[in-house]
């Protein structure tokens, strides 16, 4: 009886609950006012300077023309959270991200700084 009702209408519940969880998804968007996607901030300054790395003003949310592979050896770029951005969603948001700059064998990459409190940090590297 249960596998007779599945084949008729399983193929019909399983899009019906499809659209729900989409539509809910949607949903939190509309309700937030903002997207939920992550954001990508470009690094634009020297690698192998810890200095650069460190420095905000260094990041910016236009592309820096690299190829960042996440090889963990050069600072390329970050995905965070929208809110983590300043007021004009270019660059980072002091408030909440510091970056210290990590050693490679190649140069540096971003980490987050201790006491640094953003949504979502998720640097991507290059080599």
């Amino acid at each position: 009886m249960l596998t007779k009702f599945l084949n008729n209408y399983g193929y019909m519940i399983l899009g019906g609950a499809m659209i729900i969880g989409f539509s809910a998804f949607k949903g939190a968007e509309a309700y937030t006012g903002k997207s939920l996607a992550p954001v990508t901030v470009y690094f634009h300054g020297t690698p192998t300077d810890p200095t650069q790395v460190e420095d905000l003003s260094q990041w910016s949310t236009s592309p820096n023309g690299k190829s960042c592979n996440n090889q963990d050896e050069l600072a390329c770029a970050v995905q965070v959270d929208p809110t983590d951005l300043n007021g004009s969603g270019t660059s980072f948001d002091s408030s909440k991200i510091a970056i210290e700059a990590t050693s490679t064998s190649s140069g540096y990459i971003p980490s987050l700084e201790p006491g640094s409190n953003p949504m979502q940090f998720n640097p991507i590297n290059r080599n």
